[in-house]
């Protein structure tokens, strides 16, 4: 940098016109020259040591002001190096320890109750959310509160109404059938079921997603709940079925009494399987009946707003997550312990979204990032 170069520099610096690059290079320079004193002067002091600086370097020969220059150019370009590297890694740092706060600046509520009764002519009717459940009557449909629905009428006599209960992603609700069984829904489920038992020789319901049953026993007229690839039968029962159908198994849990499943596909199509207490059946896409001893409380967490993770596997989790709260659930690339990670543990489903994810992080190396309805599974 020539001697008219700087002499530029410095009449910019003191007229406050110098770009933060350029105040860099005068103090670097400046620094090379008086390395005993701070830096935090004002443009004034700094202006006038600066100018000192010029004389004597003046009276330099060209090859020391060329070596001179050259140092305060280093100089500048590795304090810039060392604090850009240095705020890189700090922001990086910041973005894994302030991603809860990043989740719960872009929060979502838990779901809640929330359903829909499709009737035989088509119809769709919207239930309350501030309602607990509705029941099947001899007038038709109320909520269990007794206020009537006013949109379905009652059944034509003699002759019973197919009727279809169904929750969207975050919802969930609970009705009384006209046997009295009542029976809980879970997110993103549905239930088709007779508005009356009367005159059936059996009380055929069908399921899809996940339910808990708390079944009226009557040997005479068995209670079966038919799904994809099973049939469960009560003989005296609580249980709860998940037959999500982005899960590999259908998992029945035995809470009280007895039942049984049986596959509706070979090899054991016609063998069925008999439950007791705390036992779970895990039917396989190809029918094959696994049965294992359980704690019940993990499957019924959901009934009791929680969730339970009991040694789960984490994209197991992250599936019960996202029907709960209306979320896509993505992996980058490169979150390979997403893959391998077991999750033990309670939290409640009346959590924000931030609350889960912020719990999950300070079990494990995992990350989440929140666009809109989108979680990006970091590490």
């Amino acid at each position: 940098m020539q001697q008219e170069e700087i002499d530029k520099l410095l009449q910019k610096k003191h007229a406050g016109n110098c770009s933060p690059e350029e105040i860099a290079f005068l103090e670097s320079w400046y620094a090379q020259w008086n390395k005993d004193l701070p830096l935090g002067l004002t443009a004034e002091e700094l202006h006038e040591d600066l100018l000192a600086i010029r004389k004597m370097t003046s009276t330099l020969p060209s090859a020391a002001k060329s070596q001179k220059l050259k140092q305060g150019l280093l100089v500048a370009a590795t304090l810039f190096l060392i604090l850009s590297t240095g705020l890189y890694f700090y922001l990086q740092s910041q973005i894994k320890k302030g991603s809860t706060a990043y989740l719960a600046l872009h929060d979502i509520n838990p779901g809640g109750n929330k359903a829909t009764v499709t009737l035989a002519n088509g119809q769709k009717v919207d239930l309350n959310s501030l309602k607990g459940g509705v029941m099947i009557g001899k007038s038709g449909l109320a909520y269990n509160d007794g206020t009537d629905i006013s949109q379905i009428d009652s059944a034509a006599k003699g002759t019973a109404q197919q009727l279809t209960l169904a929750t969207p992603v975050g919802g969930q609700y609970h009705i009384t059938l006209s046997d009295g069984t009542r029976v809980w829904l879970n997110a993103t489920s549905s239930l088709k079921f007779p508005s009356s038992f009367a005159r059936l020789k059996e009380r055929k319901v069908e399921l899809t997603g996940e339910a808990y049953f708390e079944v009226t026993h009557n040997a005479k007229q068995p209670f079966r709940v038919y799904t994809s690839r099973q049939i469960a039968e009560d003989l005296g029962t609580s249980f709860n079925i998940n037959s999500y159908a982005d899960e590999p198994t259908i998992k029945t849990t035995l809470v009280e009494g007895s039942m049984q499943v049986q596959s509706l596909k070979e090899p054991q199509g016609k063998q069925p399987i008999i439950l007791k207490p705390s036992q779970q059946a895990s039917v396989s896409i190809t029918g094959i009946i696994n049965v294992r001893q359980v704690d019940t409380d993990e499957a019924l967490g959901w009934k009791n707003g929680e969730f339970i993770f009991d040694g789960e596997d984490f994209k197991s989790a992250m599936r019960k997550i996202a029907r709960w709260y209306n979320v896509e659930v993505v992996y980058e690339p490169g979150a390979k312990a997403s893959s391998t990670l077991i999750l033990e543990g309670l939290v409640s489903r009346k959590s924000k979204l931030s609350e889960v994810l912020k719990w999950i992080e300070s079990i494990s190396s995992v990350h989440f990032k929140i666009e809109g309805r989108r979680i990006t599974v970091t590490e």
